[in-house]
């Protein structure tokens, strides 16, 4: 098992790292490790509900601020000054006290002069336990975006997966860093409601989307993860997937069709999960989004081949 004590000028990371697509360029910050959902056996289609139990070093912590700020320092002498965006791992930085993360983010921006962004996984019990204040204070010292997995609007496929969250608080916690002016970036899963509860997840998952109005809102396609609870369902017969991209299409059509949010919100379907992918801004692009998924249905060449889809 790694050590989290830096003995030796090098960044620390608990690996496998994952972090946003859209953080492919940024400087990425060890400040938790793992997820406290996972820790709490939640989520049985994730990754991290895993690597909790699998991979000693992502075992579920927050890391002492001062290391925190000792990679900061590492990170400076490493890659120079010319960092633009920060993103601190792992799945819920947030739930960091405030005041120990409004000296990272002090920390960040006095070390990159030229930063114009930290962000981080959230999940909505962490936003909600904050205070708008506290909010206010974050975003006023640099954090400018979360990542919260809503994952599905119907609370039978939240329950199913355990998620242990109400489709409410995933809400209000959007609503909550929206009025912080904290930009936030909502997920959600295709096939997560498997093939019998396929239109309540797309409809009302579309419908939370609405109330949410987030700053980004993007779609992923189930994959199922070896050794998962998930896996155990499928193979007992208690979950049946969606294996047909045609129906994923169908249920992404939709998902869209019921979203009304005043926007603008930027959805995108970029992930290599997906069969096929989407970006615009609701709702200008609505009935395009839409026009371009039935071209897909009613011809499937244009579908990203299975062997190129991945986690």
């Amino acid at each position: 098992m790694k050590t989290t004590k830096l003995s030796r000028r090098e960044m620390y990371y608990a690996e496998p790292i994952y972090r946003p697509p859209s953080e492919a360029y940024s400087l990425l910050i060890q400040a938790t490790v793992g997820c406290s959902s996972a820790a709490a056996g939640r989520c049985y289609f994730c990754t991290s509900y895993i690597f909790d139990r699998k991979v000693p070093d992502k075992k579920f912590r927050i890391r002492p601020t001062e290391e925190i700020i000792e990679d900061i320092e590492i990170a400076r002498e490493t890659h120079g000054s010319r960092v633009d965006k920060i993103f601190l791992l792992d799945s819920n930085a947030m739930i960091i006290k405030t005041g120990e993360l409004l000296k990272i983010l002090k920390k960040c921006y006095e070390t990159f002069p030229g930063l114009k962004q930290v962000s981080c996984y959230a999940c909505c019990g962490d936003i909600l336990r904050k205070s708008d204040q506290e909010l206010r204070e974050l975003r006023q010292a640099g954090l400018k975006l979360v990542f919260v997995g809503l994952e599905s609007g119907d609370q039978k496929v939240l329950d199913l997966m355990n998620k242990g969250a109400t489709i409410q608080d995933q809400i209000d916690s959007v609503v909550k860093a929206n009025k912080a002016s904290i930009q936030t970036s909502v997920t959600v899963i295709l096939g997560l409601g498997g093939r019998k509860l396929w239109k309540e997840h797309a409809t009302r998952t579309g419908m939370a989307a609405t109330q949410m109005n987030p700053t980004f809102f993007s779609a992923l396609t189930l994959m199922v993860v070896p050794n998962s609870p998930l896996d155990a369902m499928v193979k007992k017969g208690e979950f049946e997937l969606v294996t047909d991209p045609v129906e994923i299409l169908k249920e992404l059509h939709l998902m869209i069709r019921n979203i009304d949010a005043p926007g603008p919100v930027v959805f995108r379907t970029n992930h290599a999960s997906n069969y096929l992918p989407l970006r615009g801004t609701l709702p200008r692009d609505k009935e395009s989004l839409l026009r371009t998924i039935q071209a897909a249905l009613d011809n499937t060449d244009l579908l990203r081949p299975e062997s190129m889809r991945g986690l």
